[in-house]
């Protein structure tokens, strides 16, 4: 498998995946420098309830739904019917609980006017329905230009509807940002229904097999994530507790910035885990060692070229960008630039494990890094505060690197060596592309 045989649909998803940077960056403009501290606050407390929530129903219906749609492009109206489902009740039981619950949540989550935006969530969820189902088959044909125009209206579009009710005096809190991200959204999902109408195929009766194959993968990809949406999300929710909004709200001023890391592990699971299924259902452990090993080189040394700025002008970065609020996240900034050396090891170590369908080998390693995760966190965050937080998600990142390279070992075994021998393949790559340029 000849990774440079992908170039122009790497391309395109590289293209798909800097949307979120380019969301970001108009972001920071648009509403950190906009928004008062505290509005900003809990905006970013629904908006990770809402990723958390997606996330999880993803997990559920639609990680099973990529797996089985990449090894057969045939029947699919089975388990397309039973993932729409699922995914449907998850949502409106979760979305729904969530609403009836919103006062005790504000209250432990030191957020008082949390919740009258918890309220909305429903409709956020409702909104991003059918793109969410629209994206995971557009991703198991590998039609990635398709994927990019869906998420483009989404990722684009919200900047330039905040510019938009900004000139119109309409823009002033939490409230405004998420009735446009309703906007935004429901527009992505009618694209993805447009493109996407031939691949929806109905069944009115769904094979009970298909049932069990998408419940019970279903299930343990969900606990594999669960454990990493404790990872990646708890920490500000847990900073939350302790110190309230405003400081939530200096914390995602540099967390922010991590978009790029969501970046690469999204480019990496667009290829490894449709990939690894392929190569899995047809016996070819040699290809998938070397797409491992390829993969674990080039997206380090890439890594690097991230890692490097972030360290060393974070600084001058957060100055310029905030034009002088949030001082203290050029530091919480540099933490976080450490953490560019574990994130292709877990992307890619986790998606190879789904790919191979060992969803209970991903779900131990959920276990492992919920344990770490919660008691890194515990230990950092109230004694540190924001930066204790950074620094709890750097130290848990490198550990969950370390385990998921260690259980892919076990089905797909290489050495350090021969990653590291796999320069000559950057090398002989680069060659090929200049010659042809």
């Amino acid at each position: 498998m000849e990774l440079g045989k992908h170039l122009t649909k790497s391309l395109w998803g590289l293209a798909d995946k800097a949307l979120p940077v380019a969301y970001g960056i108009g972001y920071v403009y648009l509403v950190i420098r906009v928004l008062p501290q505290e509005e900003f606050g809990n905006f970013v407390l629904l908006q990770e309830i809402f990723l958390i929530l997606s996330s999880l129903a993803a997990a559920l219906a639609l990680q099973p739904l990529l797996k089985f749609a990449a090894e057969d492009a045939g029947d699919t109206g089975g388990i397309i019917t039973v993932s729409i489902l699922l995914n449907f009740f998850f949502v409106l039981l979760t979305s729904g609980a969530l609403v009836l619950l919103r006062h005790p949540l504000s209250a432990m989550m030191n957020a008082p006017t949390l919740a009258p935006l918890l309220l909305q969530l429903p409709a956020l969820m409702a909104a991003s329905f059918i793109r969410n189902v629209a994206l995971v088959l557009l991703q198991s044909r590998f039609r990635i230009s398709s994927l990019f125009w869906v998420d483009a209206v989404h990722f684009l579009g919200a900047p330039a509807l905040i510019w938009i009710y900004s000139r119109m005096h309409l823009f002033n809190s939490a409230t405004d940002l998420v009735f446009i991200s309703i906007l935004s959204l429901s527009a992505s999902s009618l694209l993805a229904l447009v493109l996407t109408w031939p691949l929806f195929r109905w069944t009115m009766r769904p094979a009970k097999a298909d049932f069990r194959r998408m419940w019970n993968y279903g299930c343990y990809s969900l606990g594999g994530v669960v454990s990493y949406l404790v990872y990646s999300k708890a920490d500000t929710f847990i900073l939350s507790a302790f110190t309230g909004p405003a400081q939530v709200a200096v914390y995602s001023s540099a967390k922010i910035f991590t978009r790029i890391f969501d970046m690469a592990t999204q480019i990496i699971q667009m290829f490894i885990l449709p990939g690894a299924s392929l190569l899995a259902s047809r016996g070819d452990r040699s290809n998938l060692k070397a797409v491992v090993e390829k993969s674990l080189l080039f997206s380090t040394v890439g890594m690097l070229f991230i890692m490097i700025p972030l360290i060393l002008l974070a600084g001058p970065l957060v100055n310029l960008i905030y034009g002088g609020r949030y001082p203290d996240a050029a530091l919480i900034l540099q933490v976080f630039g450490l953490m560019s050396l574990a994130i292709p090891a877990f992307a890619i170590g986790s998606n190879v494990l789904m790919g191979l369908g060992e969803a209970r080998a991903s779900f131990v390693l959920g276990i492992q890094v919920l344990i770490v995760s919660v008691a890194a966190y515990v230990a950092t965050i109230p004694r540190w505060g924001a930066l204790g937080a950074a620094i709890g998600v750097v130290l848990s990142s490198f550990v969950m690197a370390a385990l998921a390279l260690r259980l892919v070992q076990r089905y797909v075994p290489f050495t350090l060596g021969e990653v590291l021998s796999r320069r000559q393949d950057i090398l002989a790559f680069v060659r090929s592309r200049s010659r042809k340029s």
